[in-house]
């Protein structure tokens, strides 16, 4: 199974037109010609600016939340709009090396949220109990926290010449950072994915980033494409490759008439784009990078110093070159008694691709596509303690080999999509410990970390097979690995902020999405939806029993039918309902009539 392929066929499924990026041998090119335009050009139109000084009047709660909503915005001026609360002589200086980068906060509602606490000289304290998220850069990326505090307090009242609040609340004595709340990403940002290929140039890698509503719609596209000349954030570095060296902007993007073409002019260094292929890439990583651009609409044009190279209509080519190559729908399997049943409900059904004699002492498994071509990963009980089987073959993985050792406890197995020529790798918790392996070499190898190698309790693969998430002791981290001559390698570690805490499960929902699963602030069993750099959190279930939830196992595409399904006492649910033998597929060969529950469920993609 080769997922280094570059030349695709028809694309077998597109997915919240979020799917494969394969470059073809062969490109339909046109160079010369412009599209039909018209004679409008497009509207002008901004985002919310967050709220003034003086909106919230004399209500102190609210006047809080706004001063941390008013660093909100294009980063050149967040010091000027948060010092327009400040008090003449209290306001904060920038260092002379800030660019505008603001601590992003969670307010932590468990700890008591804001509390503002009246005092004698008719000002008020305002104590805000805060979870640190990341900081916001100016590149609309979001780096870890460099803050620690678990809360802050700032004076809030009148100004001294004017004690009865006549001309609003100020605030007194400031935080001495620049601080935010999450929600305002939400409310004033445009949560925007560029992309990065990775080193080998087999996959793009998603890069999450936040766009002020504040900048207007005209000049998009080139804060788009400074963000990709500046390269990739901080954790995805180690993993992403820059664009060719010494890639410049000719100018800003030019605003093109409505329906017109959209045009990036690039300088690069003599060299850079030596064949079609690099620019048939660097092409394919701008048009996906402008998916959610209102001003592509029809076709974009790569100039390089000003010599038109490249044109396409931008939904034909990202339909031509999907991100990620998903070969059909998903299929939902469970396992009854020892044996995997396929779930009713796959739009293509998909026999268990295992020979029926291996259908036998499963406790759970992990099973990846390409094609016709499967990758399989069976944990078998044997005994006392667990083994790991493997193999892979064309729609039905026909030969699988023992791994060399058992061990007490394996997690559920997940495959990585994009390995390259040396075929599947696969990730698995073997009794704590964060372990590889492939389908022709099940014997487990420790995952190489930098400096000493963490407990791990859980493990999820993100699709493009260069980001993991894993929980190590009751905390949340992604990662980027990278498959080397002597085996696979984390080469960057990232801890998230969730609400959440004693964390026992985790898995990709979306490119930039995880679920997890904890204890919320009420002492119950719940699971939220993360992203992947912490700034936004919901939750997915709550309420969900007393056990810890052992497993999650998500469809990692976003606004898909496809249900999350967790294990829980040995026990499988699809959403809040444990999965029932009336689930399995017609057709099937029904569970044992003692069976009243799965024990463990998993999707094939």
């Amino acid at each position: 199974m080769n997922r280094r392929r570059l030349a695709l066929g028809a694309v077998a499924v597109l997915l919240s037109g979020l799917v494969g990026c394969g470059i073809p041998d062969e490109t339909d090119v046109r160079i010369d010609g412009r599209g039909p335009v018209a004679n409008t050009a497009p509207e002008a139109r901004t985002g919310g600016q967050p709220p003034g000084r003086t909106d919230s009047g004399s209500d102190q709660e609210t006047f809080a939340m706004n001063y941390l909503t008013a660093a909100a915005g294009e980063p050149g001026d967040a010091y000027k709009r948060v010092n327009e609360f400040i008090l003449e002589g209290s306001r904060l200086k920038p260092k002379a090396e800030d660019d505008g980068a603001v601590n992003v906060v969670r307010i932590d509602a468990d700890k008591g949220g804001i509390v503002v606490t009246q005092r004698n000289d008719g000002t008020s304290v305002v104590t805000v109990f805060v979870q640190q998220v990341g900081v916001l850069q100016g590149n609309g990326s979001i780096d870890e926290p460099v803050e620690a505090k678990t809360s802050y307090s700032f004076v809030i009242g009148g100004a001294p010449t004017d004690p009865g609040l006549g001309g609003g609340l100020w605030v007194l004595e400031p935080p001495s950072v620049l601080l935010m709340a999450d929600t305002a990403l939400a409310t004033y940002y445009q949560e925007t994915t560029i992309y990065f290929w990775n080193f080998d140039k087999t996959t793009l890698l998603p890069d999450l980033r936040y766009l002020p509503r504040s900048v207007p719609v005209q000049a998009h596209a080139t804060a788009v494409l400074n963000w990709l000349i500046d390269g990739p954030s901080h954790w995805l570095t180690p993993v992403a490759a820059r664009l060719p060296e010494g890639t410049t902007p000719v100018g800003n993007v030019p605003v093109p008439e409505r329906g017109g073409r959209l045009e990036v002019n690039l300088s690069v260094k003599a060299g850079a784009l030596e064949t079609d292929l690099d620019l048939q890439q660097l092409f394919t990583q701008i048009v996906w990078s402008l998916r959610l651009n209102q001003l592509l609409d029809n076709e974009l044009e790569l100039k390089i110093q000003n010599q038109p190279r490249m044109v396409e209509v931008a939904d034909d080519y990202r339909q031509k070159h999907p991100l990620y190559q998903i070969d059909g729908a998903p299929v939902g399997y469970a396992v009854f008694d020892g044996r995997i049943h396929e779930l009713a409900g796959s739009a293509s059904p998909v026999s268990v691709p295992i020979p029926a004699t291996e259908n036998q002492n499963i406790v759970t498994a992990g099973m990846s596509r390409d094609g016709d071509a499967v990758a399989v990963a069976l944990v078998r009980r044997e005994g006392d303690s667990v083994r790991l089987r493997t193999g892979s073959g064309v729609k039905v993985a026909q030969t699988l080999v023992n791994s060399g050792g058992r061990y007490t406890t394996l997690g559920r197995p997940v495959w990585l999509k994009e390995t390259g020529n040396g075929g599947p790798v696969g990730l698995v918790v073997a009794d704590d410990r964060l372990m590889t392996f492939t389908a022709g070499g099940p014997n487990l190898n420790a995952v190489s970390f930098s400096g000493t190698a963490p407990s791990v309790s859980a493990v999820g693969a993100a699709m493009d097979g260069n980001r993991i998430a894993f929980v190590s002791k009751g905390q949340l981290y992604v990662a980027g690995v990278r498959l080397e001559s002597d085996g696979l390698k984390v080469v960057s570690t990232r801890r998230l902020s969730t609400s959440l805490h004693e964390l026992s499960a985790v898995d990709w929902f979306g490119e930039n999405l995880l679920v997890v699963a904890g204890m919320d602030g009420t002492g119950h069993r719940a699971i939220h939806r993360v992203n992947v750099d912490s700034a936004r959190e919901s939750p997915q279930g709550v309420n969900l029993g007393a056990a810890p939830i052992e497993a999650l196992a998500a469809y990692p595409v976003e606004g898909q039918p496809f249900q999350l399904m967790h294990e829980a006492n040995q026990v499988a649910f699809m959403g809040d309902q444990a999965i029932s033998p009336k689930q399995v597929a017609p057709g099937e060969v029904p569970p044992p009539s003692s069976s009243t529950s799965a024990n463990a469920a998993f999707y094939l993609y």
